[in-house]
């Protein structure tokens, strides 16, 4: 195969985002329940890093299984409620139980690098060292991130249901004011384009020349 052809027939193949199960090989890596939380947390929620180390006891409300997020970034007090997954809701309450966090006290009391520092390590475990991810259209090489676990939860929702009701409710899931931003989240790997072109040739199934 012609040298170029072939880097273009090999880059089809590349990593452009994390699916559940690489996610979950991931969380499964964690050394211990705080960070095994914290990686649930962003995996099942999307919130972003800085809202993660944000987060108090007052944040989460157990019996309803819901965070309250505070919008860092906007003027004056804004905030947005998040559904956590149950499992993960009660994890978490074991865990600032445990830990002895009390009112007023992070429930994650690290600061952005180390929260990077932490999923970095756990993918490294997990067979996603290195620079993994490709851009889809840069193809700029990344490392597994916080803000790749956000993207991994805003892929897979959309890939379940891509109808608008989703779209929006998923905008206001990750806090985003502007759709457009959500919008970029709509991902396709080459199994779904090669699915989606086999239901294009479907009704030439069966046929026979005569």
């Amino acid at each position: 195969m012609h040298k170029s052809l072939s880097y273009v027939y090999n880059s089809i193949n590349v990593k452009t985002f994390l699916t559940p199960e690489d996610v979950e090989r991931i969380i499964d890596a964690a050394s211990n329940l705080r960070d095994y939380v914290l990686l649930s947390l962003l995996w099942t929620t999307g919130i972003r890093v800085s809202e993660l180390i944000a987060l108090t006891p007052e944040s989460f409300d157990p019996s309803s299984s819901r965070l309250v997020i505070r919008h860092l970034k906007s003027r004056g007090e804004t905030y947005r409620q998040v559904p956590v997954r149950k499992d993960v809701a009660n994890l978490l309450a074991e865990y600032i139980e445990r830990a002895g966090i009390g009112a007023g006290q992070r429930c994650f009391p690290i600061d952005r690098g180390h929260a990077y520092s932490t999923v970095r390590e756990c993918a490294r475990r997990a067979g996603f060292g290195g620079k993994v991810l490709t851009h889809p259209t840069s193809n700029k090489k990344h490392y597994v991130s916080p803000h790749k676990f956000r993207d991994a939860i805003a892929t897979h929702w959309l890939h379940a249901n891509s109808n608008l009701e989703a779209q929006k409710a998923l905008q206001g899931m990750l806090g985003h004011k502007d759709f457009s931003t959500t919008a970029r989240y709509f991902k396709l790997g080459l199994d779904d384009v090669e699915k989606v072109y086999g239901h294009l040739w479907e009704p030439h199934r069966g046929k026979k020349k005569s």
